[in-house]
């Protein structure tokens, strides 16, 4: 089974378009086939999703430097340098 943390999520590009009523638009088109989706919000709510996006990012950093360092000190601890960690692939 493939490591699902390898897959892109990508929606292509996105902008945010305000409209008459205080709220603003996301809107998606993929490949240029035109489909757009769109969902409205205020910019507030838009601002704490991109809050909540840097936080969930900060966390995956801080997990993803964590493994890296037991990699590296299971690697010195085998004596190589080199080796890698038979459990991360």
């Amino acid at each position: 089974m493939a490591d699902p943390r390898s897959l892109r999520i990508d929606v292509g590009p996105i902008e945010l378009q305000p409209d008459n009523h205080g709220q603003w638009t996301l809107s998606s088109s993929r490949g240029g086939s035109g489909a757009a989706s769109g969902i409205s919000s205020g910019w507030s709510d838009w601002v704490a999703l991109a809050h909540r996006v840097l936080q969930a990012d900060a966390i995956w950093r801080d997990v993803e430097g964590r493994g890296d360092a037991w990699d590296q000190g299971f690697a010195a601890g085998r004596g190589g340098g080199e080796d890698p960690n038979p459990y991360r692939g």
